[in-house]
Formats: structure tokens, sequence, C-alpha cells
């Protein structure tokens, strides 16, 4: 009897019988579960997955596919997703409600997103799958799978397990709010769904390749090792004076704290102490005491990934072990529904997502947009990892920079990693933000480094000087305050909030008498590292230089100057500004000058606007009492309570409130959805209403929302060339790298001008496009050329 299939391999036509495919990947999804306690959960929703294709008319297709590459049958023609969720449904949903839910949406998604259990009209997008558009014999399909995959009484036993695991795992929810269950059900339905997506798509891979799965342990041991000989080394070059004692200490009980439990820590290390290399030695220690899989580091801007990757990959002495994955020059792949689809473009489709990194990999690199996106894009390709970020260590550096409109989003996934994953949790920065302070806050259990104040004390090397106008600064004002302090200054940095006030700093300044340097997020990286590269030399050489630019250097970059001047913000933004300043201890004391610049245009910029207003008001209370906050504007006192203000003057935001629905994200994920409920018909038959697909369609990370152009800078040039003459790429993973450091990223208006202009043109690069800058599009002092002021921190409502 031929056997029902599960694929067919295109290069050698062997097939992949159906049964074969259904316990494979149930075997992966039981590994990836067993992690968090839920093996049978997730291998529930692989055993069941492709059920359907048990029907005839799918064996039809599979094969009328094969044999047809140029003229496949319309993409989905065939229904095969519906009969595993919709026979758990009718058989074991009333005895099991919330956990049956989750697997059966994680089985009616797998070939998209998850579906709403409940729309904003009221309507259960959940409930309909269940009848398919056309009839299948659902009968017939069951009889298959009995036979052929195991009896219907080795399921049900299966299902008891799973069972079981479900209220152990709500066991440690116990004593919490119903509110903190049902977002632990969705991040819960968002897990499984991951291990199911990962389980389908990696043994799918296998059969395709012919290939066998391969594991192995990651090599945190010989890591550690490496990085130990080297801090010795380190040590021993290291000047001998009481900065240096203080950050070996400091490391050293990073490492001691490693034997500390899973959990949410802190590490508050201020600036030029040490904090990747602590960070590191406790994530590597932690990993080995309690045996994680893997270490990923979360950073802010992908302008800094490359960087801290560099250090980490010097330090363990490894370059396959360590992961940098960024955003993507070029947009996913989509194709027209129904249209059929030739081989060829299939295989380009399958390479050009192959190249998009994974993380299954000991040590990762990536944004908070990759990471945010992972639990709410919707996008297989991202919720794919998600189970990768449990029984792991996972650091958020500068983790002040979390978009305020998801706060509250960002706070539940670490409750849920912590609380239920296994993962230990370490928020790194010298601005720690009061993540504990909001309404939905998260429970840190400790901070790594002891005596805190007295350790910020010692690292102080600037004095933050309040110069407020009432009518403000202008810009000649401040050209003519530069000039006054180069009298006794080699160099200075100034630091403004928008784009706009930059560029007419710079034509201030440009043609006076020393070097003067500008950046914005207008130039590709390629272009700042050139430039800042070039800055660290003129620093070197003790030559006058002025630095004009947007906050972008107060993230990561290892740069100082003698002289800081940083346009009032928020008082995390004032601490990295003071960062650059006097970085490695040259004199004892140096000068960071605040100052209120009257030309700024801050409409668009609410959370710097609002910020800026908390920061004015401790300086005044400063001004009146000289020992509040310990006396010092950038102690852990100002900051909390600077953090605690800024979130409470925005607290409507902080759910992540929607353009076109009434309610927040974090209402129609993680609460009861009583208002949808009430456009119901009738009393509504499921136990979770969260808006999966809804969410989806809303959500977008703040820097996510722009779209990446490469521009013709030096080698970007070559690269644009190559694109446009249709070159054949022969490591498409590594040209992407590439493309990113000779791309800059606009918003969608920014692109609408460059388009209208005709700056900007579409590369067919495949089945994807690439967008490429004309020459004149380009400019060597200012970058990209674009019509208006960036909505640097918009907030996308």
């Amino acid at each position: 009897m031929t056997p029902y299939i599960a694929h067919i391999r295109q290069k050698d036509g062997k097939i992949q019988p159906l049964p074969v495919h259904l316990n494979e990947s149930r075997e992966i999804a039981e590994s990836i579960g067993r992690k968090i306690g839920i093996p049978h959960i997730t291998g529930l929703a692989a055993w069941l997955h492709d059920m359907g294709k048990y029907n005839d008319d799918f064996q039809v297709y599979i094969q009328e596919a094969f044999n047809n590459p140029s003229q496949r049958p319309k993409r989905g023609s065939v229904n095969h997703s519906t009969a595993g969720a919709r026979f758990l449904m009718q058989h074991y949903h009333a005895t099991a409600k919330p956990m049956i839910e989750c697997v059966a949406n994680a089985i009616y998604s797998h070939h998209g997103q998850l579906v709403d259990m409940l729309n904003p009209e009221g309507e259960s997008p959940f409930d309909k799958r269940k009848t398919p558009k056309k009839p299948i014999d659902f009968d017939v399909i069951e009889e298959r799978f009995f036979s052929e995959v195991c009896t219907r009484e080795e399921l049900d036993a299966y299902v008891a397990q799973a069972r079981k695991e479900f209220m152990a795992f709500f066991e440690t929810y116990k004593k919490t709010t119903k509110q903190a269950v049902q977002a632990a059900v969705a991040l819960l339905t968002k897990f499984i769904f991951s291990a199911l997506l990962d389980a389908d798509r990696t043994n799918s891979r296998l059969f395709d390749e012919d290939i066998e799965a391969q594991s192995t342990e990651p090599p945190f041991t010989q890591f550690l090792q490496q990085l130990e000989e080297r801090l010795i080394e380190m040590q021993k070059k290291a000047p001998p004076n009481e900065i240096t004692k203080l950050r070996q200490q400091m490391s050293d009980t990073c490492f001691e704290k490693a034997k500390l439990p899973t959990g949410i820590y802190t590490l508050s290390i201020p600036t030029g102490g040490g904090k990747t290399l602590a960070s590191l030695r406790f994530a590597l220690q932690h990993a080995l005491e309690h045996n994680k899989d893997r270490i990923i580091y979360i950073v802010p801007y992908t302008t800094i990934i490359e960087q801290n990757a560099k250090t980490v990959r010097e330090l363990l002495q490894t370059t396959d072990d360590v992961l940098e994955h960024h955003s993507n020059v070029m947009d996913e792949p989509t194709f027209e529904e129904g249209k059929s689809i030739s081989y060829d473009e299939l295989e380009a489709r399958r390479k050009l997502v192959n190249a998009k990194d994974n993380w299954d990999i000991p040590i990762v690199f990536t944004t908070m947009v990759q990471y945010l996106d992972t639990f709410y894009s919707g996008k297989s390709r991202n919720e794919r990892r998600l189970h990768n970020l449990s029984n792991a260590v996972v650091i958020f550096d500068e983790v002040q920079s979390v978009p305020i409109s998801c706060i509250s989003l960002f706070n539940e996934t670490l409750n849920f990693l912590s609380k239920s994953c296994g993962t230990t949790i370490l928020l790194c920065t010298a601005t720690q933000p009061a993540l504990d302070s909001v309404k939905r806050g998260i429970q840190v259990d400790g901070e790594l480094i002891e005596n805190l104040p007295i350790v910020i004390k010692a690292f102080k090397r600037t004095e933050i000087v309040p110069l407020i106008k009432p009518e403000g600064w202008y810009t000649n004002d401040i050209a003519e305050f530069i000039r006054e302090k180069l009298e006794s200054v080699q160099s200075i940095l100034i630091i403004l909030n928008n784009r706009r006030v930059v560029k007419a700093l710079y034509e201030e300044l440009k043609d006076d008498d020393a070097h003067v340097y500008h950046l914005s997020t207008g130039m590709c990286v390629a272009h700042r590292k050139a430039i800042l590269q070039e800055i660290r030399e003129k620093l070197d050489d003790n030559e006058l230089v002025i630095c004009i630019s947007t906050q972008l250097i107060e993230a990561g970059v290892d740069v100082s100057f003698q002289c800081v001047v940083r346009s009032l913000a928020g008082l995390d933004s004032i601490a990295q500004a003071a960062g650059r300043c006097n970085r490695n201890g040259e004199v004892a004391i140096r000068e960071v000058y605040v100052i209120n610049h009257a030309e700024e245009s801050l409409k668009k910029l609410i959370t710097i606007d609002k910020g800026r207003g908390c920061t004015d008001l401790i300086l005044r209370d400063m001004q009146k009492d000289s020992t509040l906050y310990d006396g010092y504007l950038l102690s852990t006192k100002a900051l909390t309570y600077y953090f605690e203000v800024f979130y409470n003057q925005l607290t409507h935001f902080l759910d992540y409130p929607m353009k076109k629905i009434s309610l927040s994200m974090y209402d129609i994920l993680f609460t009861s959805n009583s208002t949808f409920k009430q456009e119901f018909k009738g009393t509504y038959p499921f136990w979770s209403s969260a808006s999966f697909r809804t969410a989806a369609q809303n959500f977008e990370v703040i820097e996510a929302n722009t779209r990446a152009i490469v521009v013709p800078y030096k080698e970007g040039e070559m690269y644009i060339n190559q694109l446009i003459d249709g070159e054949r790429i022969a490591d498409l993973s590594q040209f992407l790298k590439h493309l990113q450091q000779y791309s800059v990223n606009v918003y969608p208006y920014e692109f609408d001008w460059l388009c209208t202009n005709g700056l900007v043109e579409a590369v067919d690069f495949g089945v994807t496009k690439v967008y490429v800058a004309k020459q004149t599009a380009y400019d060597l002092s200012y970058g990209l050329s674009v019509e208006g002021e960036a909505a640097l921190d918009n907030l996308n409502f």
C-alpha cells in the first residue's frame, strides 16, 4: 500500500511517510517543552498538527505539487490544519478548557498567525476554524490517524499527562491575580506555537536536506576558562589605581552572585565600570551552575551589536558560537494569495528565509526590536524563536531604552520567562528604569552590586552644571559658548534632541579653527564608524575637536571628550551623555553642561519632551535644596524618582494604546476582554478571549517602523551595483550583513518623500525588493537627504 505522505523531497522524489513526520516532530517538540516541564503539551501540538494530511484531497495535492513544480496547485487549496485542532476541541475541551485552547490554536495557526479567540466585532475566528469552507471527511482522517500513528487509548493517556503538566505549570500562579493567570496562558499559547513551528520546520528541513539532527552542549566551561585567563592578562596591564581595583571587585561580585537562583536581577554598574565583562562572567558561571542552554544579549540599537559581539568573540576566542541578529535590509518575501509558485521561486524564498539568523546558538546578540517582535509581531519567523528564550540567561543592556508604549508588554515577558520558563533576567544599566514601580511591574530579586551609592560616588568623573535660561539657548548662543570653552579644553561634544538643530549648529561651527564633526541617524553605520574613528585619532593627538550629534552617540560609543554640552532631556539621557565625558578618568572632574535649547521642536518627540520636563522638576528641587537626592543629580535616588514621575505622567501610554481600537494591546491580550465579549452573541464558550491576530496586526516596535535604504557611501556603491546588475551572490547571509553597514533606516513619510523626489529606486532581488539611494541623495556631511525631522521617539499612536 502506498504510504500516506507528509512530504516529497524534490531533488530525488523520496517520500517522508506521514506517521514518521508526526512522530519525529512530536519528539522534537517534547524536547522543547521539557525545558519548562510541559513535554506532553508541546508534543500534543506536534503529534496532531498534520492530522489533516490524511485527507485524500491533500494526498492528491502533494503528489501534483511534486509532479508539476512549475504549475503547482494553488497554495492553501487543501485545508490540513483544521483536523487535529478540531478533534482536540471535540473530545477534550470540556475537561481541560484552557490547555486544549492553547494547543488547538497553535495547530490551527501553524501555517500563519495565532487566530483571535475573540475579535473586535465580537466574533470568534477560533471557533469558526472548526468548520472549513470545503467539506472534509473528518471520520476517515481520524480512522487513518489512529491506525497508523497511535491508538485512541494512547492519545487519551497522552492528553491526561499533558493536563497534569498544565496544572503543575500553573501551581505557582495560585496566589496571583486572575489577570496574571490570563497573561501567562496567552504567553504559554505563544510558547506552544513556537515549539510546534520549530519542531515542524526543523523536521521538514532535515528531511529535505537529507541530514541527521545534531545536538551539542554549549561550551560554557571552555568559554569561562578562556575569559578568566584573558581577565588575568588584562588585570596585569591595567593601571594600579582605585578605579581598576573597584572594577575588579564588582566583576568578582558578579561572579560570586552567579550562584543565585533563577530570577530577575539588576546590574547597575556606573558607566566605565566594566559592565560587559562583569555581566559576561555572571552569565557564563550562572549558565554552568543552573545548566542554562544559551546566553542572549538584548541591546537597544543595531549600531552597538557589532562592537559588543566583537568584544565577546575576542574574549572567548570563538566565532561560530556567537551570533549577531539584527533587522534585515530586505522585506520578507510574500506571495499573492492563490498564485501558483514555481519550484525556483520556492527555493529562492527558502534561501532568503534561511539567511535570516535564528537563535539556536550558545551566545546571541540581538536588538530590543527583535526581542519584542518575537513575542508580539505575530510573524511565524519571529515567534518560532520564542522557545529559545527559555532556560537561558537574558541580559538587557541599557534596559532604560524600552519604548514607553511597550513597558507593560515588556514586563509581562520578563515575568513569564523568569517565573515559568526557567530564565534568568539581568537588567544592565547605570540608570535603572524602576520597572517595578509601574502598575504592571516586575518583581526584582536583587541588585548584584553591593554598596551601590558608594560605588557611584567612587566612579564620579563629571560635574553636572545646569545652565538653564528663561528664554532658552539659541544656536548662535551655543556656538559662542563652545568657542569660549575651547580656550580651556581641547574637545567638546554637543548632543541635541533632533537632527534639524544638530545640522544648524554644525553649519554655524563647521568653518571654525577646529576639527568639526556631525553625526546623525541619516548616516549609514559604516559612515558613522569612520567619523568616530577619525574623532578618536584626533582626540589621541590632542587636537581641537568639536562633535555635534543626536542622542545616537549616547549608547555604547566608547569615546571620551573633555567637555560635554547636553540639551535638556530625560535624566537617563543626561547620565548617558555624561558617560562620554572624562570617560577614562583622565582628570579628577570634568563639566557636563545642561542647556535648554530654544529652537528644538519636540512636538513629535513626546517621551523626550516629558523626560525633559521631569528632569527640569528635579533641577528646580535641587536648586532650592542642594542636599536632595544625596546632593547628586545622577544618584540612585534621583534616577528612581525621575522614572517614577516619568512613568506616572505617561501611564496612559504604557499598555500600548492602539489607533484603531479604543482598548490597549495589553487589554486585548492579557485581560478578560469584556468589551469584545459584549458584542458576542450568546454565551461565550471559551476560557481565553485573547485577540492574538488583532494585537499582532496593530503591533510595531517604534524603531521597526522604518524601511532600510542602501546608500552609495564608499563600498555601498559597489553593493548597489551588484544589486542593480543582478550579480550572483555566493553567500547571501554575509551579503545581507554587509548591506546593513551601508543602509539607513527612514520613517514612512521620509520614504514617501524620497520616492516622490526620485531619490531612491526599488531593485528586484529574487522574490523581494531592495531599495537603494541615488548618488545625489547622500551627502558626506549629513548622510541621507530627507525632508523634515524624523520622529526619533514617535510613540506610534
